[in-house]
């Protein structure tokens, strides 16, 4: 399968008093001929549920599958 079809789907966590998100890879997607998406999912996070009793909005994001660079043997104990 080519890369470029092949995508990485994210739940994105925002927690209150930090800066950063928490992104947790939950499954792949695949392009289709169409265009259209087939999502894969290893696991559906749950909802966050505020104090207040009122349930979070849950941000699952698709992004293009980028490799991991493979490090340089060479590079090690230098």
């Amino acid at each position: 399968m080519a890369a470029a079809k092949l995508k990485i789907a994210y739940h994105i966590k925002k927690e209150e008093g930090r800066e950063k998100s928490f992104f947790n890879r939950i499954g792949v997607a695949f392009v289709n001929k169409d265009g259209s998406l087939n999502l894969m999912l290893e696991y559906l996070p749950l909802p966050t549920v505020n104090k207040d009793g009122t349930v979070e909005p849950m941000t699952i994001n698709i992004r293009d599958y980028e490799p991991k660079e493979k490090k340089d043997a060479e590079s090690f104990g230098e």
